[in-house]
């Protein structure tokens, strides 16, 4: 039943009976500024926070494009987009998560803990 209701798409999508397709280009890679990468020995940055504090360390930070953040998030915090600034899906660390991020493209990034409110901020140059 699966193979046919493929079959089923892939005739219906095909349309037209004038020889001509037209083919879109999809998206290979990833197109977020903000790209979960693999944490090296030395990251260029690190933002913390810790669960007696209501903040980030350091609020803010400004790095090179391509630079590796590393956030290391409490169980208490996490890092997610603020939307009230300019900012990229892919700027996300869960609570209690360590993760690296690469920032690609220059601009400046918001976060905020949606536990607690607070935030910080990325500057890539």
């Amino acid at each position: 039943m699966k193979t046919f209701a493929l079959a089923a798409m892939l005739l219906t999508a095909c349309g037209g009976d004038d020889g001509t397709m037209t083919m879109i280009d999809a998206p290979t890679q990833n197109m977020n500024k903000v790209q979960a990468v693999t944490c090296p020995a030395t990251a260029d940055a690190m933002v913390t926070s810790s669960n007696t504090s209501s903040s980030y360390t350091p609020a803010s930070q400004t790095v090179a494009v391509n630079a590796i953040v590393k956030f290391v998030m409490p169980s208490t915090h996490n890092v997610a987009p603020n939307t009230l600034t300019t900012t990229d899906p892919g700027l996300s660390v869960g609570f209690g998560e360590t993760k690296c991020l690469k920032f690609t493209q220059a601009g400046t990034f918001g976060f905020f803990c949606t536990a607690h409110s607070f935030t910080g901020t990325i500057t890539v140059q």
